[in-house]
């Protein structure tokens, strides 16, 4: 599914105003991890916890840190463990906080959100029903949070995720979230996100970055996505993943000397990437190399980019491969070769990942794309 689904609840916070002790660090560490600076980030973190262990957020935000800097040096099944043994470390931790501060609803929110953090091993594995039962253990306790503290608008974003995920899933999951009072459905996801994204306190980072990933590859909306996505670009330079949506974003609404800017930018700064990041980058910068080819009509060129990207795709989640057999077939169809854009517009539908690059090829299997 989507890049960030679930691991949705990594920063929903109440602190944005340095109201807890150890705010000051605890938003430094985060910082840090979101400008890839992730060894500083980590032993931030650390620190914090040993030194503020009473502060709300900090233990699932040390547990996330330390996931996000093995994703950048590790494989992905090891990633998954680390994930899954600091989550388990943390629950007592939880437990015990939610006893001794019942009162603040902000620990129940963290609460809920470890719990719900397990679900992104299964959502990596395509395990959509785990993934939604997993999420649910927590989000029932953040949606109580939510009806009972409606001023803890980060809460929103994992709200919001649910509903979109199930609006855009099958009718039994629509039915099942019914049943937590709520509206499945893509309008009513994509504005509590949107509430997150604009006023919150923390989420508002992950929140962007969802939004822009759903507006660029399942709601074809990029105009959408350039406002969310140029926000994170300028706010976290050396995040290497915030740029590549920001580039897309400018490709996509024809911005194209900016966009090859950008693009010369972006080569020079994959030499500043663990060799697992390259490992897992170069292949999504090829893609968009090849997008800003397709729109200056150099089809040639798109093709070779396009199948360097599909050959060393490494990635854990496959949106960005979709997207490329997508724009693949595309390709062959603007150059008349529509065996070949069949071929590979089935690829793309046999990713089966929900994203709108399924429902274009669908499409384009019975209509050649002529645009």
């Amino acid at each position: 599914m989507f890049r960030y689904f679930a691991a949705v609840l990594l920063f929903t916070s109440a602190f944005a105003n340095d109201y807890y002790k150890g705010d000051t660090l605890v938003r430094e560490g985060v910082y840090a991890f979101y400008n890839y600076e992730f060894d500083k980030a980590v032993n931030i973190l650390s620190n914090a916890r040993e030194e503020f262990p009473d502060h709300p957020g900090v233990h699932l935000i040390w547990a996330a840190s330390r996931w996000v800097r093995a994703q950048a040096t590790s494989p992905v099944e090891d990633t998954y463990k680390i994930l899954e043994e600091d989550l388990n470390a943390i629950y007592p931790t939880y437990d015990r906080l939610v006893i001794k501060y019942g009162y603040d609803p902000s620990y129940r929110l963290y609460h809920g959100s470890a719990l719900g953090l397990s679900a992104r091993v299964s959502l990596g594995k395509k395990q959509w029903i785990r993934t939604l039962y997993r999420a649910y253990k927590g989000f029932t306790i953040i949606n109580d949070v939510a009806k009972e503290s409606p001023q803890l608008i980060d809460a929103q974003l994992p709200i919001g995720i649910i509903e979109y995920y199930v609006g855009v899933s099958s009718p039994l999951l629509s039915w099942a979230i019914k049943l937590y009072d709520l509206e499945p459905s893509t309008e009513s996801g994509l504005h509590k996100m949107s509430l997150a994204a604009d006023d919150g306190g923390w989420a508002w980072i992950e929140a962007k970055a969802i939004l822009s990933n759903l507006y660029l590859w399942v709601e074809d909306e990029p105009i959408l996505a350039l406002k969310h996505s140029k926000d994170l670009s300028n706010k976290f330079p050396k995040n290497y993943y915030f740029n590549l949506l920001y580039l897309e974003s400018m490709i996509r609404t024809n911005n194209i000397s900016i966009s090859s800017a950008i693009i010369k930018d972006m080569e020079s700064k994959l030499s500043n990437l663990s060799s697992r990041q390259r490992d897992w980058y170069t292949p999504y910068l090829n893609y968009e190399k090849a997008l800003f080819s397709f729109y200056q009509e150099d089809y040639y060129e798109a093709l070779e980019l396009l199948d360097n990207t599909i050959e060393t795709y490494t990635a854990e989640l496959d949106i960005i491969l979709g997207n490329a057999y997508l724009l693949k077939g595309m390709t062959y169809d603007k150059i008349e070769d529509r065996s070949k854009a069949k071929e590979s517009y089935y690829k793309c539908i046999a990713l089966d990942n929900f994203s709108g690059a399924m429902n274009k090829a669908k499409y384009y299997l019975k209509q050649p794309y002529f645009e």
